[in-house]
């Protein structure tokens, strides 16, 4: 399995509502199906739940690739992420991928967001962001984001693209789209231009395959 499927995998730690307030007004359960290419390969399902001064977000994801018959990639990945307005406060990840364990831990302080336990710390600076599609205003003025998965800091860049329509269950949307770059990241993000409620994403990997996200109702 393509090294790039497990960056693109590891970067999908959030979603969305609106863009205005990054607090969703009630609890909530998003769900994408997950595909490579067109074929069907998991899911991903985020709850969003309001806490007194911000956001809590838990992710679950579980893709699985078979090739003849035979698993040729598994992945399973939960997250929770706790936000106060645009920057985030803690993470919990743990993640298998393929059979390669990793485990990300983290919270906000007087020093600012520290990765690690004691006597691993890693300062990361005041007010982290992750990939958290979830509010696209999240990622507007960022140039490093967060890897909910590996815990590296990395380098982006988020540019807009404009409108478009696309085919989603059956109907057209209109929608607008943002890029998202980075090395080995190369991933198209639509929201809906009516509500700001992130729609899709597409992942371009090496080989020119895609890794697709949809919005199930």
């Amino acid at each position: 399995m393509s090294a790039r499927l497990l960056i693109a995998a590891s970067l999908l730690g959030g979603l969305l509502f609106t863009t205005a307030d990054a607090s969703p007004e009630a609890s909530r359960r998003l769900s994408f199906d997950v595909y490579l290419d067109e074929r069907p390969i998991g899911f991903q399902h985020f709850d969003l739940q309001p806490t007194r001064d911000g956001v809590r977000v838990k992710t679950q994801a579980e893709f699985e690739v078979k090739v003849l018959r035979i698993t040729a990639f598994e992945y399973d990945h939960r997250n929770e992420e706790l936000w106060r307005g645009r920057c985030l406060q803690a993470i919990e990840s743990t993640t298998n991928s393929n059979g390669t364990p990793y485990r990300v831990s983290g919270r906000a302080g007087q020093a600012g967001f520290v990765l690690g336990g004691v006597g691993q710390e890693r300062p990361l600076g005041d007010c982290v962001g992750t990939f958290a599609y979830w509010d696209r205003s999240q990622l507007a003025g960022r140039d490093r984001l967060l890897n909910s998965q590996t815990g590296e800091y990395v380098a982006v860049e988020v540019r807009t693209l404009g409108a478009a329509i696309l085919t989603l269950g059956g109907r057209e949307v209109r929608v607008e789209r943002f890029a998202l770059s980075g090395r080995d990241i190369d991933i198209t993000l639509g929201y809906a231009a009516d509500s700001g409620e992130w729609l899709t994403l597409d992942s371009r990997l090496e080989g020119g395959r895609t890794l697709r996200y949809r919005r199930v109702d």
